[in-house]
């Protein structure tokens, strides 16, 4: 199982081989999370699951994407091995985000 969970907002579930978007852009309706922070860019990034990892693609060209502190410009694989205590953190811009994930995400 996985889920995210951003400042201010209940955790949400992440399903299988469902996409969130993440940026900037109000007038965006496609965006799964929206933040006014200037941080971000209007599509800043996307996080997919799949069945067996998530996948973590910067969206932006210039944009700070990190995991862990480990900043990163291409596409980033997230699986079970990668959380401490469970827990992932990731950052978009300034904006930290959490997720939770157990074993069971990659099949262990």
């Amino acid at each position: 199982m996985a889920s995210i969970s951003f400042e201010g907002r209940p955790t949400q579930v992440l399903h299988t081989y469902q996409v969130w978007r993440i940026g900037s852009d109000e007038n965006d309706k496609s965006l799964d999370y929206y933040s006014p922070d200037k941080s971000l860019h209007k599509l800043h990034a996307s996080l997919t699951r799949g069945e067996k990892a998530l996948y973590l693609e910067n969206e932006s060209r210039t944009g700070c994407v990190a995991m862990n502190g480990i900043r990163f410009g291409g596409p980033m694989i997230i699986t079970y091995r990668d959380a401490i205590d469970g827990i992932v953190k990731l950052k978009f811009g300034n904006i930290e985000y959490m997720i939770r994930v157990s074993g069971s995400i990659t099949g262990y």
